[in-house]
């Protein structure tokens, strides 16, 4: 007698070829996916510091109404002009997630901080020769390094 049929063993060892390939092409699906999401973090935190530095320096950089000090208050730092101050708030919210930074009556919000992910680390201003140096930090549990804006304003 020619039976042509698979014995129990081959059916076996075949259903387990077929796992651990599913397996091994899960991880590797898993492991890209998380980059991915890493990769679309930092974009994204780069996108919001390049985007809000430049709104923020086109005002700060008004030759013909320049910044004469900064004045703190909190977390409200105003940037004295002879007209229109520019007032930047710090926007600290985390039982909320809102956190980032209001400025013009606009609050730019640092993606991730409506997931819980981001925290505000303080703002590091310094006054030396007439320049201010001005440090907004933040940081991200998913972004591995510190979110920095940083202005520099020279006191005319």
């Amino acid at each position: 007698m020619n039976k042509k049929a698979f014995t129990t063993v081959e059916m076996i060892l075949t259903i387990l070829l077929v796992v651990v390939i599913m397996a091994t092409i899960t991880s590797v699906t898993l492991v890209y996916r998380d980059k991915s999401e890493y990769e679309e973090s930092v974009t994204e935190i780069e996108n919001y510091k390049n985007t809000l530095t430049k709104i923020i320096y086109d005002d700060i950089l008004d030759e013909t109404n320049p910044v004469t000090s900064i004045i703190e208050n909190g977390n409200t730092y105003t940037l004295v002009r002879a007209t229109n101050p520019i007032t930047l708030e710090i926007i600290n919210d985390p039982s909320n997630n809102k956190i980032g930074i209001k400025y013009d009556s606009v609050n730019y919000l640092v993606p991730g901080c409506d997931k819980g992910l981001v925290s505000f680390e303080g703002v590091d201003l310094t006054n030396t020769s007439g320049i201010y140096n001005m440090n907004i930090n933040f940081s991200s549990r998913k972004y591995e390094k510190m979110l920095t804006i940083h202005f520099i304003i020279l006191n005319t």
